[in-house]
């Protein structure tokens, strides 16, 4: 697990603003800047500044955001929309992998593994 410093987390959320701005999914750009998901999320709710001995609500006054307008949230919604029908695929095809194994153990083994979860 690596610790990336202040200056490094600035460098790569502008690098994955940059490739959102361009149409990237969260996932490409997660995968671009060789961190996670959650990572990028925590990395975003950091205050951008060095002033780190302020309170939230003194790093939050004054920075709201406009909304998103609603072609982002179409956007926003149609890369959820791929990505869940990814990995309902995903989850679908290790079902059937663990059925094809369950069905080919001999049934000395599928009974022990019965009594032993």
């Amino acid at each position: 697990m690596k610790k990336h410093s202040h200056q490094e987390i600035k460098l790569k959320l502008a690098q994955a603003n940059e490739l959102a701005g361009g149409g990237s999914s969260q996932v490409a750009i997660c995968k671009t800047l060789g961190v996670s998901i959650m990572t990028l999320h925590r990395w975003r709710k950091l205050p951008l500044s060095k002033d780190e001995g302020q309170s939230s609500e003194g790093r939050n006054a004054g920075t709201s955001s406009p909304p998103p307008s609603i072609d982002e949230m179409r956007r926003a919604l149609e890369e959820f929309a791929v990505e869940n029908r990814r990995l309902r695929k995903l989850v679908t095809d290790l079902m059937l992998e663990k059925m094809k194994l369950e069905e080919a153990w001999p049934p000395s083994v599928a009974a022990g593994r019965a009594h032993n979860p």
